[in-house]
């Protein structure tokens, strides 16, 4: 499976890279900046601002499934960079027989999912809303698509070692914390998967 990967030079993006090339898939890691430790003969790096047209569509060209890794801007004000980026690259996947598999990750909060949470941990809600407001406006554009997509409403990650599991689910939100290599493996899982197809789903 060709695979794009947006986001690739972020803490998770990097780890889902990865893992996708560990397990055979031909990965285009797409980075606004940096590069990669990584090297395989099965991985090719793309430099480019995933709000460019033109570079998301030489991107994903041959695309079977494409990963939205892509995080916020720094800090806690305002931002449209993650609804931005996806309101890009959804519009260069759509039309396409088959249609490609999309999975995004965002945020426990976003689309009332903080409902979802234990009472207790809902203050945290209150400091995320500008990060939540972004991660909504990204969702729209990907539920509003024809896309196969799955997005994974994620807890707070970690860099702790993997538990070896994610949990996922769309009706609770049982923990606070995630490593980020267990939300790599989960999302590589979903490239071949229709288990949570247009579904998101909240993962701890």
């Amino acid at each position: 499976m060709q695979v794009t990967v947006f986001g690739a030079g972020g803490a998770t993006g990097k780890l889902i890279v990865d893992e996708a090339v560990s397990r055979g898939h031909d990965v285009i890691a797409f980075l606004r900046s940096g590069t990669l430790s990584l090297t395989a003969p099965n991985l090719r790096i793309v430099h480019g601002d995933a709000t460019d047209p033109q570079a998301v569509a030489a991107a994903t060209a041959a695309a079977d499934a494409v990963v939205n890794a892509i995080g916020g801007s720094s800090g806690i004000g305002p931002t449209t960079q993650i609804t931005d980026c996806a309101r890009t690259i959804v519009p260069a996947l759509q039309g396409r027989d088959p249609s490609v598999r999309y999975v995004a990750i965002s945020t426990v909060g976003a689309g009332g999912s903080g409902a979802l949470m234990p009472l207790a941990a809902r203050p945290v809600l209150l400091l995320l809303r500008p990060t939540i407001k972004d991660h909504n406006g990204a969702e729209e554009a990907v539920m509003g698509s024809d896309l196969r997509w799955t997005i994974a409403r994620c807890v707070g990650l970690t860099n702790d070692p993997p538990r070896g599991h994610a949990n996922a689910s769309t009706e609770r939100v049982g923990g606070a914390r995630i490593p980020r290599a267990d939300v790599a493996a989960w999302i590589v899982d979903q490239l071949d998967s229709d288990e949570y197809d247009r579904q998101a789903v909240a993962l701890w």
